[in-house]
């Protein structure tokens, strides 16, 4: 019996197997007819796993494809990604850094602002200052109106008093128009430097007479007191003055400067020719005509009149009001220089 098992090489056991009925050639035939068969089956199946397997591995080749697309898609993916994070990144820096531009401009604001506050503190403080100020002028102004129409009140008063002034002088004047002899009888120092013919006039009717002839010249004399003892002494004097800041002032006194000694004169007086003001003794039985050969004149220490061309002024000491003069109610400076000294003799 045939049990499916061959052995091509063993032919002396085919033909037991067989009986014998088999001839070699045979079974070689059938038996390659088997391998041809079974290799036909074998090449078929073959290819249909060819077939298959071709079918799997296109597919598999287009699978990888497209993994290999989707891989490049993905890396194209990652790498936008990541430029897009290397871009987020400096954008986040920039952000960053401008938002520390943006904190230390706030911090800048906030310090201006605190400036600004400060500034507005300091503008509101002048601003008070100035309502404050202006307030103090508004009440000063308001003042100075009411003192400008006290003023002009006062201002309108000796205005009228002018007037009323101008009017005597006017007066006085035609009436000396009118008495031509009794002018010429009062103008006796037409040389003077320092006096006008009505100021002559004024005097010799405050000294009750009439200045005579000059008997000493401080510039042309050259102060000097020998020459003023021997043309002045023995009569009553009126001394005039003119200071180099063209101040007017003089004296007068009824008693000789003769001899050496302090006398008495309670007619003598100082005078300030430009305001027309007479100051007499406060003591009329005060000694204060100083003689001294060797001395210019000297009423008391309130006016003395050295050899060196200066004059002293103490006023007020034994002449004027102590109360309301002042020494410069005769010359601004105590001392002073001399710039005329005129000196006439008096008729009484």
């Amino acid at each position: 019996m045939f049990d499916g098992k061959i052995d091509f090489m063993d032919f002396n056991k085919i033909k037991i197997n067989y009986g014998g009925k088999l001839t070699c050639r045979k079974i070689f035939k059938k038996r390659f007819l088997i391998f041809v068969i079974l290799s036909i089956i074998s090449i078929i199946f073959l290819a249909i796993l060819f077939t298959v397997y071709n079918r799997k591995l296109e597919g598999i080749i287009i699978e990888t494809k497209e993994l290999i697309d989707q891989k490049s898609q993905i890396d194209n993916i990652i790498n936008s990604t990541k430029n897009q994070n290397i871009e987020e990144e400096k954008n986040l820096y920039e952000f960053q850094g401008a938002v520390e531009i943006i904190k230390n401009d706030l911090k800048e604001i906030n310090k201006k602002e605190e400036s600004i506050k400060a500034t507005n503190t300091e503008i509101i403080s002048e601003r008070d200052k100035l309502e404050r100020k202006s307030t103090s002028l508004s009440e000063q102004l308001k003042t100075e109106m009411e003192l400008k129409e006290v003023y002009q009140q006062k201002l309108n008063s000796l205005n009228t008093l002018l007037n009323s002034l101008k009017i005597e002088y006017d007066k006085l004047m035609e009436q000396k128009g009118n008495n031509n002899k009794q002018e010429e009888e009062y103008s006796n120092i037409d040389n003077s430097k320092i006096l006008d013919s009505y100021e002559v006039f004024t005097i010799e009717k405050r000294i009750k007479g009439k200045i005579k002839d000059k008997c000493f010249d401080g510039v042309k004399d050259n102060y000097n007191p020998t020459k003023f003892h021997e043309k002045c002494d023995y009569s009553a004097l009126l001394i005039l003055i003119k200071t180099d800041k063209n101040e007017r002032i003089g004296a007068f006194s009824k008693v000789s400067f003769d001899g050496n000694q302090i006398k008495k004169d309670p007619y003598s007086f100082l005078f300030n020719i430009d305001e027309r003001i007479f100051y007499t003794l406060d003591d009329p039985q005060s000694p204060v005509i100083f003689c001294d050969p060797n001395l210019l004149p000297l009423f008391g220490i309130d006016l003395q009149i050295k050899t060196n061309g200066q004059g002293v002024n103490y006023f007020p000491f034994n002449y004027g009001d102590k109360e309301i003069n002042t020494h410069e109610d005769l010359t601004k400076d105590s001392i002073f220089t001399i710039e005329d000294l005129e000196i006439y003799k008096v008729e009484l």
